[in-house]
């Protein structure tokens, strides 16, 4: 069941579009092509009780319709947007005060203090949604901390975001939040519902839903039996001690320190369901078991290209893979090798080598005897 708390049905004041107007048949017929168990009308400074009555006459077999308003907030000079929505038995009081209130104000014109909010609505079975953060125009955080000190009831306030990202960010950090529509076009109502938050657990009346914002555990319990849920008798541990547990259709969670046996419990679930017939798989935080489970490396990848008319080099990959040299020469051989051919190459450029020292001085006189008969006989 999707929620939707925040629709304009009405073009109000004068920067709205014409597109946000739009008569109860056509609503019953978009509301029926779409997901949205619950539609709060909120139109900007306005209600409509017979517009309401007659949305909700038609609608009511499959959407539950309540009624509110989005009143502007100025406080201290700053702006900002509060949404009430109120019991649907309390319309058409809602209503009435509402007009007492903008008596005589166009909606245009009108605006009201945090203190006025509360002083005329904290009387009604109402929630109230104020626009927060990025959801402009937004109340800071000083005005939703003073509106939560004025309430009655503390827990129905809830901050409004702007969509389902912005909405996990804030629930991260301890805010009570929700985001709604705030449609400007109806004719887009049917693809933008699909991004509108989904309730987890059934929500039969106004009154359920702010119980579970109140997080009543009677109520809780209650509508988690009406849940469809399987009871496990489990035995998770070494030891003959069972475990007891409720698994419902839909997402369970398992709360509980480090170290006293979650995982365990979640594998015994696992195997519960494989000896059925189907498929459990558990992936636990531990960083060794996520690579073997994902193989993050890469070890098992198995894909077939053909179908997508590339080469897939499985071949040459492998070969690549499996290559390995064979008889690898020992470093120092290589410098042995390389230093003796150098040797051989400095000695093959020496003609002459390896000759002994003779007596030269007896060379010299002979040379003498015979230059000197040579002169003997050229005289």
């Amino acid at each position: 069941m999707k929620i939707d708390i925040h629709s304009h049905t009405k073009k109000i004041k004068s920067g709205e579009v014409d597109t946000r107007n739009i008569n109860s048949d056509k609503l019953c017929e978009i509301l029926k092509l779409t997901e949205v168990g619950i539609l709060a009308i909120t139109n900007h400074n306005h209600f409509d009780l017979e517009q309401y009555n007659s949305i909700n006459e038609k609608c009511n077999e499959f959407c539950q319709i309540w009624p509110g308003v989005e009143l502007d907030i100025m406080e201290e000079e700053r702006k900002g947007h509060v949404i009430i929505i109120v019991n649907p038995s309390e319309a058409s009081e809602f209503c009435k005060h509402i007009n007492e209130l903008l008596d005589g104000i166009s909606a245009e014109d009108f605006n009201i203090s945090i203190q006025e909010l509360v002083d005329n609505f904290n009387g009604f079975d109402s929630v109230f949604i104020p626009h927060y953060y990025a959801k402009k125009p937004s109340l800071n955080d000083f005005d939703i901390n003073k509106l939560e000190s004025l309430l009655t009831n503390k827990n129905r306030l809830i901050k409004e975001a702007t969509n389902a990202i912005s909405a996990g960010i804030y629930v991260s950090h301890g805010h009570k939040t929700i985001y709604g529509s705030d449609i400007h076009d109806w004719g887009n109502y049917q693809i933008e519902s699909k991004e509108l938050p989904d309730l987890r657990l059934p929500v039969e009346s106004f009154e359920k839903f702010c119980l579970l914002l109140e997080k009543d555990e009677t109520t809780i319990k209650t509508i988690l039996k009406e849940k469809h849920y399987e009871e496990l008798n489990l035995k998770p541990f070494d030891s003959e001690d069972t475990v007891n547990i409720n698994i419902y259709n839909d997402i369970n969670v398992l709360f509980g320190p480090k170290g006293t046996g979650k995982s365990d419990i979640l594998k015994a679930i696992s195997k519960h369901y494989q000896e059925k017939g189907e498929r459990a798989n558990v992936y636990e935080s531990n960083k060794e078991d996520i690579e073997n489970t994902y193989d993050i490396r890469g070890n098992n990848i198995q894909k077939t290209l053909d179908d997508l008319n590339l080469i897939s080099c499985k071949d040459k990959i492998i070969n690549i893979r499996e290559a390995e040299e064979v008889n690898i020469t020992n470093i120092s051989k290589y410098k042995d090798f390389f230093s003796k051919e150098i040797s051989n190459k400095n000695a093959n450029s020496i003609i002459i080598k390896d000759y002994l020292l003779e007596d030269y001085k007896h060379k010299e006189r002979e040379i003498h005897k015979i230059n000197n008969v040579s002169k003997t006989i050229k005289d």
